[in-house]
């Protein structure tokens, strides 16, 4: 019988993969913005090519969420893609804010780990990402999705190696253990990290010398006012919890609703297809859904709302979609209070607006993960309290929470790896171009000489000094 010692296979990939890593480093920062764009239409026309194949292997895969919707996001995000991009700058590219000048460099060696939905296009984003501002990667996907995320790294490595490309540049630890990944997550060869994993597979990543950014769905918060678009909000809300079987970050959790909107509320949104669940119903539902520390059963994550209710042995209506918990009051203890992985929301009922603010505020704290609020209202003074007011990352203004925080309809970036709080340098809680990325300011003598300053006398300048240096910078890499 042959006995494999998977900890420490894992931990010596782990050290190759970070060597290989920082050896390809010093290669790649000498390749040409030219090369470089040629590669990454090649990977996009990969993906755009394979999308359809890879989402449904991922969901044959995990189980989780629709391929279809992941398809349907995917190629919305491949059509803006360059429109997108053209907001973020390259390496050696020069910066020009009001007051200062900054030159974008390559971050370092980066190390992203993949959540097991939506798995084809936050490996993407993240590759494309990298190689865009030439920082050596290493991925390390969940064990659910490793076949997908496998395949997709290693015909992306095939065409890094056609193009010349160094050894290192991108690779994917195959031997997974914690031993292994802890060995990369601490290693000081690596300068980012962004981790992209379900709130109960968090590492307890501890890095001083990498950036991290941790990434999850959020315990997010939509309130309706009575003053709003009832049937807008409605139909948006129930669209975007039931994408991709609640899978998709930023997407809804709780729904507060003013009082006087309750009846209508209720009305329209069965119209578009919720279920509201009794007392004993949702109580039944908790204990096939929930563990007994809370945490969603794996094997019933990303299911659709008629499937969970048939397992729970709740009969439903035909054309369900969501299903919806009426709850009096936030509870630490109860997992409808916090993330949940599937077409289900609670709804909290408040007198008025200033009670509904209130009930926000305690179900962003209840677990702190609240990363995304949106708000129904036609009244700026009450839209106006809750940007000012909510610890969130972002509000959102009449558009849901889900679709609007990963960029659908909304003037935020088209994103899949949405945080919480900022790392320094970025000031997007969007996984976007610039968190791969360092900024380095320049500073030049361009109004007053220095000289001048010392000897108080006048020294003419030259106006456009500053802009001749900074051209001669501006290299075309």
């Amino acid at each position: 019988m042959k006995v494999i010692d998977t900890d420490l296979l894992s931990i010596q990939q782990a050290r190759i993969l970070l060597e290989q890593a920082e050896n390809s480093r010093g290669i790649l920062l000498d390749i040409d913005k030219e090369t470089r764009n040629e590669l990454l239409k090649k990977i996009k026309q990969y993906y755009k090519t394979n999308i359809d194949q890879l989402a449904k292997m991922s969901f044959e895969e995990t189980s989780y969420g629709k391929y279809e919707d992941e398809i349907k996001l995917g190629n919305y995000y491949l059509d803006n893609l360059e429109n997108e991009l053209k907001a973020y700058p390259q390496i050696y590219d020069i910066v020009k804010n009001q007051n200062s000048r900054q030159v974008a460099l390559s971050k370092g060696v980066s190390l992203v780990f993949i959540a097991p939905y939506l798995s084809t296009l936050t490996s993407f984003q993240a590759i494309y990402f990298a190689i865009r501002a030439l920082n050596p990667l290493i991925v390390v996907s969940d064990l659910r999705c490793e076949k997908t995320v496998t395949k997709m790294v290693e015909d992306i490595k095939k065409i890094l190696k056609e193009n010349f490309y160094p050894r290192g540049f991108l690779d994917i630890l195959t031997y997974n253990s914690d031993l292994g990944e802890k060995t990369l997550y601490e290693s000081e060869k690596v300068s980012f990290i962004l981790e992209n994993l379900l709130s109960e597979n968090k590492r307890k990543i501890q890095n001083d010398k990498a950036q991290i950014f941790k990434a999850e769905i959020g315990n997010n918060i939509v309130f309706i006012d009575k003053d709003c678009d009832i049937d807008k909000a409605s139909c948006e809300v129930i669209n975007s919890k039931t994408f991709n079987n609640g899978l998709l970050p930023g997407v809804e959790q709780s729904i507060v609703v003013e009082e006087n909107a309750y009846e209508k509320v209720v009305e329209k949104f069965k119209e578009y297809g919720a279920f509201f669940l009794s007392k004993d119903e949702h109580i039944k539902l908790e204990k096939i859904l929930y563990d007994q520390d809370h945490n969603c059963r794996k094997e019933l994550i990303g299911r659709s709302a008629r499937q969970i209710a048939e397992i729970a042995g709740i009969k439903v209506n035909s054309d369900t979609k969501i299903l919806v918990v009426t709850k009096p009051y936030v509870s630490e203890k109860s997992p409808y209070s916090k993330e949940k992985y599937n077409p289900i929301v609670s709804l909290y009922i408040e007198n008025d607006w200033l009670n509904a603010c209130e009930k926000c505020v305690e179900l962003i704290l209840n677990d702190k993960k609240g990363q995304s609020l949106s708000i129904y209202s036609n009244d700026a003074y009450v839209i106006e309290q809750f940007i000012e007011k909510k610890p969130v990352a972002r509000v959102l203004v009449n558009s849901p929470t889900g679709l609007g925080s990963v960029g659908i309809g909304t003037n935020l970036p088209i994103s899949f790896s949405l945080s919480t709080k900022k790392i320094e340098g970025c000031n997007q809680t969007s996984l976007t171009p610039n968190h791969f990325m360092k900024f380095r300011e320049i500073g030049i003598c361009d109004k007053k000489d220095i000289s001048s300053f010392l000897s108080e006398k006048t020294v003419k300048k030259d106006k456009d000094l500053f802009d001749k240096i900074l051209n001669s910078l501006e290299k075309d890499y």
